[in-house]
């Protein structure tokens, strides 16, 4: 019996790493946040802990673990794992990701020394060790400029600075850890996402953001929708990808999920890239529309098995990303039943037609501080359609349903609605 360390920082129903590796002759050997213990807890090998991300005893259990059962595979999916299972590949000389690379996919000032003055137009750039260092670059570039951490997902702690007075607040407030500091790209974003396995890109599609990113700050909705290939954008975003991913280090595994702008002026400059499936809904948007399970034929590259990709189908789809709201929700629509299962209740006979999959991460009764990233959402939705257009339309009109069946108040209140 094969085994294989996974680092399983997502819920059960989403990454039912047994259900993947049933008739494998591979065992996943589980450590997952305490929050997530539960829906593992079936399987003979789990080990939880709080404060998970910061939490250094994961690293000694996983290479005590690793060891024990002398794994011949290590599987990260999330962000905040990406180095530590680096690490430990390396350090027990597993194949797979190691630590340059995973730097490269996850440090975004690595990232960009490695693609500066390649194929891919690059935004300018610089590492932000001190005010003197934001000062230099916006006499140098000019206002609007960008500040992020390094090495966080989903624009959390990302700062869109377009005066001397955001440059104040910024400073007298700046992100705990380290940032960068960019010029401002305007424009339309994008992203592709994709697989590389045996170090051939397998799959690879583009998709358009509907608002942006940064929308959670604003309490409103992120969507996603596939390009086809008649789009004239579709071609030169997977050059562009294809172009980025041959000048980094890219492992001979790994899914993919990248960003990058189209400026109205029709110039194609890279965002960022990170060696992981998308976060929010793109995952489960991606299986209903081409019919891969990207997170599973990543686990089977990863631990060696034979792929099960068959000829790809498509169906127009998208998906959705809801924030919550400051304050108390005080009903939730129903059409889920949180494991991103459709709920065909008849509580849920409301939830429009069009849509594949939900997902709900809170209930009526609990507090709410807002959005905190693009990927974390109270509502994801995947939504189809005839066509792009239909997609688009319905991906509105559930934004739409969802808001009007939804109740909040004030945090400080006992009823009403806010």
């Amino acid at each position: 019996m094969r085994h294989v360390l996974v680092f399983a920082k997502t819920p059960y129903a989403k990454t039912p790493y047994d259900q993947w590796l049933a008739g494998s002759g591979t065992v996943p050997v589980i450590v997952t946040p305490a929050e997530y213990a539960a829906g593992y807890s079936h399987l003979p090998h789990v080990h939880a802990f709080p404060a998970y991300d910061t939490n250094q005893l994961v690293e000694k259990t996983a290479l005590r673990l690793a060891r024990e059962f002398a794994v011949e595979a290590v599987f990260a999916r999330a962000e905040a794992d990406i180095v530590r299972a680096a690490q430990l590949r390396e350090l027990l000389g597993l194949p797979g990701q190691h630590t340059a690379s995973a730097v490269a996919f996850r440090d975004k000032v690595v990232m960009k020394d490695h693609l500066a003055g390649g194929p891919v137009d690059v935004p300018a750039y610089r590492r932000l060790d001190s005010a003197y260092t934001a000062l230099a670059f916006v006499a140098e570039h000019g206002y609007p400029v960008v500040v992020k951490p390094v090495s966080e997902s989903g624009s959390l702690g990302a700062a869109v600075i377009r005066d001397e007075a955001d440059l104040d607040a910024y400073l007298a407030g700046p992100w705990r850890g380290t940032s960068e500091i960019e010029a401002f790209v305007p424009g339309q974003m994008y992203h592709v996402d994709g697989l590389v396995a045996g170090g051939e890109v397998v799959f690879v599609h583009p998709f358009r953001y509907l608002n942006d990113c940064l929308s959670f700050r604003d309490d409103d909705w992120v969507a996603n929708l596939p390009l086809t290939p008649q789009d004239p954008s579709y071609d030169r975003l997977v050059k562009a990808a294809r172009a980025v991913l041959a000048e980094l280090p890219t492992p001979p595994q790994t899914a993919f999920h990248a960003e990058f702008w189209i400026t109205p002026d029709d110039r194609l400059v890279f965002c960022e890239i990170a060696s992981r499936t998308g976060g929010g809904m793109i995952s489960a948007m991606v299986r209903h529309a081409f019919g891969i399970d990207l997170d599973k034929e990543w686990l089977y590259a990863e631990c060696g098995l034979p792929s099960t990709l068959g000829a790809l189908s498509y169906r127009p789809a998208g998906a959705l990303c809801i924030p919550p709201r400051s304050g108390v929700l005080e009903r939730l629509p129903a059409g889920g039943d949180g494991t991103g299962a459709r709920d065909e209740t008849e509580d849920s006979a409301e939830l429009p037609s069009c849509v594949r999959e939900v997902t709900l991460t809170g209930v009526a009764g609990q507090e709410f501080h807002g959005g905190v990233k693009s990927g974390l959402f109270l509502a994801g939705y995947v939504v189809d359609g005839d066509t792009e257009e239909d997609v688009a339309a319905n991906l509105e009109r559930v934004a739409g349903w969802f808001s009007d069946n939804t109740r909040w108040r004030p945090a400080d209140s006992s009823g009403g609605t806010a």
